[in-house]
């Protein structure tokens, strides 16, 4: 007699719901070997377990496409050259590959962006401001050896320069005779203007015939000088170190057009961030003319 074994199969859940997040064996069947058994008359479903072979199904989280339909569209999914391998690297396909970093990569506009901001830059340094460094002690004790300021030069476009500005300029035809260039840079204060008659006795700056009062200076001068009358469209500048200070007391008058701007604000260093413009400003002038006119 025959003895028949009834064997159940597991559940299939990747056919019953394409949706399934897991990993599920099915069983796969060789065509010769898929046979499946009836009894005659109870018509019962079997197996022979020894033929059937499994492998496992690989559920696709983002797709409901099952592993028959993706070896369709895709001609086997994970071999060739022309598919890919089959682990996402279609998505890199897209990524330059060039020599330099991305944030090097300019395009048109970001070059456009650079060249407008250094011209913005350039036209800002040479029409309304620049920075400069104090590389002497001319003019201590206002401003000291790596003192950093901002020179503006807006103001001397509405009006000219008046005693006890301290000013930056090039060097004068005077001092380029002697050697020096229309790049090198000097900072002074302004103590007389064009028409002022200047002079220097017993330690004191007179202009127009009125002793200057000076709390800004390091000394009195140890100097003498005589009577200057400070040409038109010129100034006469010394520096607040006045006996160690190469200013016009030694080279004369400085002609306004070498002057570059005006100091307004030292930045640096940050325990004597501050103001460099004088409180009396061009009122000191209108003073002295008032006292020079009886």
């Amino acid at each position: 007699m025959t003895t028949l074994q009834l064997r159940l199969f597991p559940p299939i859940h990747s056919i019953h719901n394409p949706n399934h997040t897991c990993f599920t064996p099915t069983p796969n069947f060789n065509r010769t070997h898929s046979k499946f058994l009836f009894k005659s008359s109870k018509k019962f479903l079997f197996l022979n377990p020894k033929r059937a072979q499994f492998h496992t199904l690989r559920c696709n989280k983002e797709t409901t496409k099952t592993t028959a339909l993706n070896t369709k569209e895709t001609g086997g999914g994970g071999g060739g050259d022309d598919d890919g391998d089959g682990n996402g690297d279609d998505g890199q396909s897209g990524k330059s590959s060039g020599l330099l970093p991305e944030w090097l990569n300019f395009n048109s506009d970001d070059a456009k962006t650079v060249i407008a901001a250094l011209a913005i830059s350039l036209a800002f340094r040479s029409f309304v401001a620049e920075p400069r460094f104090i590389p002497s002690l001319s003019m201590y004790p206002t401003l000291d050896v790596g003192d950093r300021i901002v020179a503006e030069k807006v103001s001397y476009y509405f009006r000219k320069p008046c005693p006890n500005d301290v000013v930056i300029f090039k060097s004068p035809p005077v001092l380029q005779e002697v050697g020096y260039t229309d790049d090198d840079v000097f900072i002074k204060r302004i103590v007389a203007k064009e028409g002022d008659i200047v002079e220097v006795h017993d330690g004191k700056l007179i202009v127009n015939g009125v002793a200057r009062n000076e709390n800004f200076i390091l000394e009195a001068p140890k100097y003498e000088m005589n009577q200057i009358r400070v040409p038109k469209n010129s100034v006469f500048v010394m520096g607040d170190n006045r006996n160690n200070s190469y200013d016009s007391h030694v080279w004369g008058p400085l002609p306004s057009k070498n002057i570059i701007g005006r100091s307004v604000f030292r930045y640096w260093p940050p325990t004597r961030v501050g103001g460099t413009v004088s409180p009396e400003g061009c009122a000191i002038e209108r003073r002295e003319s008032s006292v020079a006119a009886p």
